[in-house]
């Protein structure tokens, strides 16, 4: 394959759909909590779902700790 089939299979790959429920929860939580959803933390187990319950858990809380409400922990050693 040359690099222009390349890029040409790169630029006809159809752009996946974004999850809107996920949209407006990270919008609510960013101004609630004058941040995103930290998801370059969080392990790849955790499924969007999980984090939108989170997300959902911390805005009627008023806690915006999703680290603690998804069990992440973060240390000098280890991730999860």
């Amino acid at each position: 394959m040359e690099l222009k089939d390349f890029m040409n299979s790169l630029a006809d790959t159809p752009v996946p759909k974004q999850d809107a429920e996920y949209v407006e929860l990270e919008k609510q939580y960013e101004e609630k909590f004058g941040h995103i959803v930290p998801r370059e933390m969080l392990p790849p187990s955790i499924k969007i779902d999980d984090i939108k319950k989170a997300m959902i858990d911390c805005i009627e809380s008023g806690n915006g700790d999703i680290l603690k409400v998804l069990n992440v922990e973060i240390n000098d050693k280890y991730f999860y």
